[in-house]
């Protein structure tokens, strides 16, 4: 590897943002530095520079547990600094443009546009506003083809990308799938680069990644055409060579007992939104919930060997000091060998300096088996969990939710026999087919909840519940289905408020314009950068934050991009190109049509946990073991 040396820039930001910045926002914390387990590593020495961004408050990206994973990835290999950066709150952003301070990493206080790849960590529709934002207060151009030929760092994201048409013309390429292989490629790429002299962003640099690393989606690269749905939206038709695939594969990590952790997590000073160790026991989810996009695009379902569990587990409250555990997944009740980890979880002898505790965030309420009741005075007992999704068995089956009112009934029992004293339920509202008989049962299962007795008395449960509209998203079934309207929506919520009691149940509903402009980007195309852009500019920041969505400046923004958002709510005809379609993430569109048939005569699609292909379109990529 040749090192080649940087001038190391001459203006001490960090001195600035201490003196300027730190004493006059309201939370310095998420800006000071200097974490327990964070990284510094010489600037100077590094061949490259990638600043790894999560378009998002501190306190919500410091808990990302991928973020987490890159960041560590990219330290271990020689030659290569890997920084972090998140979006700055409001205060910070408004003394940032008055005094003129661009935005720097977190480590080293260099600013963003000094790095040679800027990483954007995307979760969900609604921070495109924050990407803009931070790409302005880096002092870069928000377009990509305005970067091209200048000494500008590449502009690379992933996670989120299964829609990613409205940032399409600002970011140079997408990351599809995993990316703990995918980020290796890359830097290794990019040094080849950086050494021949020849990493300046452009089409011609693009198409050499697109070429060369697997899974790069690059939107400059493809033909396009008008779709002739009520949106008429934008979608790639033709690659521009050979070379560069269409539809674009997603990567996936085969074993991810393999992948390496972040064991050295970073501590924060400020209270983190997960404040406690995570470690993934599962990656994937085969049980087919018609709405979930997660459990379709996550596919193949891979498990992580339970030794390896206990010893990240050993080595991470070692490392950090934390005394909670939480094991992530889509779903914790599937993983195979849960037993076997909780009660390994329960020897002291592992965590000799203090008791450790464990978070399930994941449980499906038909997977809490009896070894884990066995086994729960290990697990936190704050709340219960679950997600009934739809209130009536008859919806529960359109959206594949295998899951009874017996069951739902009996488990709750026996968790209230256990000790627990809340239950948090989270119900969505506006599903396909949905009727208010469906509305109706939900209140009266929420009543035998309540009627629940504990050692023969009148238990003392309380429920939370927490009701958010349906969101047709990409890359499932219900792609293709409508947002429900508003008014719809209101007169749904009205009526579970005055027919519950209050005393006993705590209800709280997602802001229904917040889900709708989410519906919107979520099957979004490039059409829509132009309106994410004038919100920008009109001063629109952490969207996805109720308090702070300002849907006025949002409706102008449709207004003057001359785009009626109410199109890209409607149902989309299932002989339509899609936007997506340029992506493959294993499950097949075939797949997917034939859910959405089967979801209209309430007919369900069992698990593949029960050894039955269900020919999703995986098989095809020989990426599960069922054939």
């Amino acid at each position: 590897m040749i090192v080649k040396k940087r001038k190391t820039s001459e203006v001490d930001w960090a001195g600035i943002i201490e003196e300027k910045l730190l004493p006059f926002v309201e939370r310095p914390s998420r800006y000071i530095n200097h974490e327990i387990n964070s990284i510094h590593k010489n600037w100077d020495d590094a061949v490259l520079r990638i600043a790894l961004v999560f378009p998002d408050a501190y306190e919500i990206g410091i808990s990302h547990l991928g973020l987490k994973i890159l960041y560590s990835i990219l330290n271990n290999i020689p030659g290569v600094i890997a920084e972090r950066c998140y979006s700055p709150w409001i205060d910070a952003e408004k003394i940032l443009r008055e005094k003129k301070i661009p935005l720097c990493s977190l480590e080293s206080s260099k600013p963003l546009a000094e790095f040679d790849i800027i990483g954007f960590s995307i979760q969900y529709e609604l921070s495109y506003t924050n990407i803009l934002a931070i790409l302005d207060l880096a002092g870069l151009p928000l377009r990509s083809k305005n970067r091209f030929g200048k000494k500008n760092p590449l502009i690379i994201a992933g996670g989120n990308v299964y829609s990613p048409g409205p940032l399409e013309p600002f970011i140079d390429a997408f990351a599809l799938g995993d990316g703990e292989d995918t980020i290796r490629k890359i830097a290794d790429w990019a040094i080849k680069k950086k050494n021949d002299n020849s990493f300046v962003p452009n089409e011609n640099l693009l198409e050499d990644l697109a070429e060369n690393i697997p899974g790069i989606y690059v939107p400059a690269l493809y033909e396009t055409i008008a779709s002739d749905d009520p949106a008429q939206r934008i979608c790639a038709v033709k690659s521009s060579s050979e070379k560069v695939p269409f539809p674009v594969p997603k990567q996936f990590a085969e074993n991810i007992s393999t992948i390496p952790v972040a064991e050295n997590s970073i501590v924060p000073y400020c209270e983190a939104i997960h404040d406690r160790a995570q470690i993934e026991i599962m990656r994937g989810c085969v049980r087919g919930c018609r709405f979930c996009q997660a459990g379709m695009v996550t596919r193949p379902l891979r498990e992580k060997k339970s030794e390896k569990v206990i010893e990240e587990a050993v080595a991470i409250i070692k490392k950090t000091g934390y005394e909670e555990i939480s094991l992530t997944s889509l779903s914790s009740g599937d993983y195979s060998q849960i037993s076997d980890v909780l009660n390994n979880l329960r020897n002291q002898e592992l965590f000799p300096n203090a008791p450790v505790s464990v978070a399930l965030p994941s449980l499906r309420i038909d997977s809490y088996a009896t070894v884990l009741a066995d086994t729960s005075k290990k697990v936190r007992k704050n709340n219960f969990t679950f997600a009934p999704e739809a209130g009536s068995e008859r919806l529960r089956k359109v959206i594949n939710k295998q899951l009874s009112n017996e069951e739902i009934i009996n488990t709750i029992q026996s968790i209230i026999d256990l000790g627990w004293l809340r239950v948090k339920a989270y119900f969505m509202i506006g599903l396909p087919t949905e009727t208010f008989e469906d509305i109706k049962e939900m209140v009266e299962l929420i009543y035998q909840i309540l009627d629940l007795k504990r050692n023969g008395k009148k238990s003392p449960l309380q429920i939370n519940i927490s009701i958010a509209a349906f969101i047709p998203k990409s890359f499932t079934p219900f792609q293709w289905a409508e947002f429900s309207p508003i008014d719809e929506l209101l007169e749904k919520r009205n009526y579970i408020f005055q027919n519950l009691p209050r005393k006993r149940v705590k209800i709280s509903f997602h802001k229904f314009q917040l889900s709708r402009l989410e519906a919107i980007f979520a099957r979004g195309d490039e059409k829509l950068a132009e309106v994410a852009e004038m919100a920008f500019k009109a001063g629109c920041r952490f969207d996805q934050w109720t308090e702070q969505l300002d849907v006025d400046k949002w409706e102008n923004a449709f207004a003057e991009a001359g785009i009626n958002p109410d199109n890209y709510l409607k149902e989309i005809p299932m002989n339509s190109p899609l936007p997506w379609d340029v992506l493959n993430y294993g499950v097949s569109k075939e797949f997917l049509s034939k859910e959405w048939n089967k979801a209209f005569e309430t007919e369900e699609t069992p698990s593949c946990l029960n050894g039955k292909c269900v020919q999703c379109g995986l098989q095809k990529w020989n990426a599960c073991s069922l054939k």
